[in-house]
C-alpha cells in the first residue's frame, strides 16, 4: 500500500472511531435530553453562524496585509482564499500545515501571487499566530486554575509554556538570519553545484521576501490584532451557545471552554474534525467549571452546526477546484500526444 493510501486510511479509521466516541457521549448523556436542549436554544445557530461571518473577514484581514502591497489581490478574493484553507483546517488531520499549504496554492493560482511571497506570507502568519496561540493557552489555563482552585497548574503551564515560546523565538531569530544563508555554506562545498544554484537562488529570494515582511512592523501588528479578533469573536459565539441553553455565565468562562476546547482539538488534530475529541474536551472543562455534561455536549454540537454550515461548503469548493484542473490536464495530454503523432508522421512522408 502506498504512504498516501495508508494515510486516508487511517483518517477514515480515525473519523469512524470519533464518530463512535461521538456517538457513545450522546448515548450516555441522554439524546432526548440533548435534543431538547437543543430546540430550546435553536434560535443560537442562526446568531451564531452570523457573528461568524467576522471572524472570516478577521482572518482574511490577517493574512492579507502580510502581503506586499505590490502583491495584494482583491480583498474579496483573500477572504475566499482564507475560507476555503480554513475549511481544510478545520476538517482534515493536518495540525493546521494542511490549511496554511491549500492557502498558498489558491493564492497562487487564484490570487496570481508567486510561489515565493505565498511561502514568505504564510511563515510569518505561523511564526506570528503561533505565540499568540501559547500566550492565550497561558492564561487560559491560569484562569482554570484560579477559578477551580486548581493552583498545581501553574508551574508547569509557565514552564511548558516558556519552552514553547523559547522554540518560536528561536525560529523567528532563523528566519531573520535567514534559513537558506544557514544552508548555503554546506550547499557550497559540494562538488556538483548544478543541481543546487538555482534552489540556493530560489532559497536566497526566500529569505529576502521573508526578513521584507518581517520589516513591516505596522502589518505584524494588525495581523496579531487580527488573530486576537478572530479568537474573541470564537469566545463570544461559546458564551451565546451557553446563555441559549440557559446557562448565564461570566465570559471569562466562556473563554476558558472555547479555549480549552480549540486547544484539545489541536493536540489531537490527527482525528479528522476533532471528531468526539472536541465535544469529550469540552465536556470535560465545563464538568470543571460546574456545567452539565449535556449543556456541554449540546454546546459543541451548536458549534459543530455552525462549523458544518462554513466549513463543509468550503471543502466541496476546494474538490471542485482540484477536480477541475485535473479535467483539464487530462484534456491536454491527449492533444498533446496527437499533435506530436501527426508532426512525426509528416517527418516520416
Amino acid at each position: 500500500m502506498k504512504p498516501g493510501s495508508k494515510i486516508r486510511l487511517i483518517g477514515y479509521l480515525l473519523a469512524v472511531a470519533g464518530a463512535l466516541l461521538l456517538t457513545a457521549l450522546i448515548v450516555r448523556e441522554g439524546a432526548a435530553k440533548i435534543l431538547a436542549a437543543l430546540a430550546s436554544a435553536s434560535w443560537a445557530l442562526p446568531v451564531v453562524a452570523a457573528i461568524n461571518s467576522g471572524r472570516l473577514l478577521s482572518d482574511g484581514t490577517a493574512w492579507l496585509v502580510l502581503v506586499p502591497k505590490g502583491n495584494r489581490p482583491r480583498f474579496l478574493t483573500a477572504i475566499w482564499i482564507r475560507w476555503v484553507g480554513g475549511s481544510v483546517n478545520d476538517f482534515l488531520p493536518s495540525a493546521r500545515l494542511g490549511g496554511e499549504i491549500l492557502t498558498a496554492r489558491l493564492a497562487t493560482i487564484r490570487g496570481g501571487l508567486s510561489p515565493t511571497v505565498v511561502a514568505g506570507v504564510a511563515v510569518v502568519s505561523m511564526t506570528v499566530s503561533v505565540p499568540m496561540r501559547i500566550l492565550v493557552t497561558i492564561g487560559t489555563i491560569f484562569l482554570l486554575a484560579e477559578v477551580t482552585g486548581q493552583h498545581q497548574l501553574y508551574l508547569p503551564t509557565l514552564l511548558a509554556g516558556l519552552t514553547a515560546l523559547a522554540a518560536v523565538l528561536a525560529l523567528y531569530a532563523v528566519q531573520r538570519f535567514g534559513l537558506f544563508r544557514l544552508v548555503t555554506p554546506l550547499v557550497s562545498r559540494v562538488k556538483q553545484l548544478s543541481k543546487w544554484g538555482r534552489l540556493t537562488q530560489v532559497g536566497a529570494k526566500f529569505d529576502d521576501t521573508v526578513q521584507a515582511i518581517y520589516r513591516r512592523s505596522g502589518a505584524l501588528l494588525v495581523c496579531a490584532l487580527m488573530w486576537t479578533v478572530s479568537w474573541l469573536i470564537g469566545c463570544l459565539e461559546t458564551w451565546i451557545g451557553l446563555f441559549a441553553l440557559g446557562i448565564q455565565t461570566s465570559f471569562i468562562v466562556a473563554l476558558i471552554v472555547e479555549t480549552a476546547g480549540q486547544g484539545v482539538r489541536s493536540v489531537l488534530f490527527i482525528v479528522p474534525a476533532g471528531l468526539g475529541v472536541f465535544e469529550g474536551g469540552t465536556m470535560m472543562i465545563c464538568n470543571l467549571l460546574g456545567i452539565p455534561s449535556d449543556i456541554a455536549l449540546a454546546l459543541s454540537l451548536i458549534r459543530r452546526a455552525q462549523e458544518a454550515l462554513f466549513n463543509v461548503p468550503g471543502v466541496v469548493v476546494w474538490q471542485l477546484i482540484e477536480a477541475r484542473r485535473m479535467l483539464r490536464r487530462v484534456e491536454k495530454e491527449p492533444g498533446a500526444r496527437i499533435q506530436e503523432s501527426g508532426g512525426q508522421g509528416r517527418g516520416v512522408r
